[in-house]
């Protein structure tokens, strides 16, 4: 029986890899160089350090790897202060999910970032714990990030749920012991045997409902 829900963030609630892309073409234009899409597919879903590194080796910038992450972390933040860019459904499936179960957000991005998407009008004080992976020692696809969050909200991880879009995160759901609902993009499609490890696959968060904990 479920008795608690934890919904990841980036490529699941949020359209985020646009935004991150248009962050760092903005600064890789600012130093005269070019971001293409081999860079963007470089980058993507890797840790905050990695991003950095690549960024730095790829655009030969100057910085060290904090002043990096703060400016694209800051362009980001602003872009998300002019809108953030939910996927359909994502915000009702929140809001329903909150109104009958103790809710969680579990995500591997910036702990600033994930604090200006849980402030937004739309999804604030919907979640009962907010954990970035940053906080916990590693990422996913290791387990820390869904078994702190289970610790946190004092519910068992056989007992939760998480919602995840992508191959590391269904991979960190079923190593802590959780149930696994999926909902892949389909531009950056998980690995069949990951997706294969997740107890249910949604094609979007609009056609999830409460009905699906139940069969879990």
């Amino acid at each position: 029986m479920i008795e608690a829900v934890i919904f990841d963030m980036d490529g699941l609630l949020v359209d985020s890899e646009p935004v991150w892309d248009k962050a760092r073409k903005g600064m890789a234009e600012a130093v005269g160089k070019d971001w293409n899409e081999a860079d963007h597919q470089a980058v993507m879903g890797v840790s905050t350090q990695a991003w950095a590194d690549y960024m730095i080796n790829r655009l030969e910038l100057s910085l060290s790897p904090q002043e990096v992450q703060d400016r694209i972390i800051a362009r980001m933040i602003a872009l998300y202060q002019m809108g953030i860019p939910y996927f359909p459904g994502a915000v009702e499936a929140v809001q329903v999910t909150a109104q009958h179960y103790p809710t969680a957000l579990a995500s591997g991005s910036h702990r600033a970032l994930i604090d200006v998407v849980a402030a937004d009008a739309a999804l604030r004080g919907k979640f009962q714990v907010i954990l970035s992976a940053d906080e916990v020692g590693a990422g996913k696809p290791a387990p820390d990030i869904y078994l702190e969050t289970a610790k946190r909200l004092g519910i068992k991880p056989e007992r939760c749920v998480c919602l995840e879009d992508s191959g590391n995160g269904i991979l960190a759901g079923h190593r802590a012991g959780m149930k696994v609902i999926a909902v892949p993009d389909p531009r950056f499609p998980p690995a069949p045997e990951k997706l294969n490890l997740a107890d249910l696959i949604l094609p979007s968060l609009s056609s999830f409902s409460l009905h699906h904990l139940f069969i879990l």
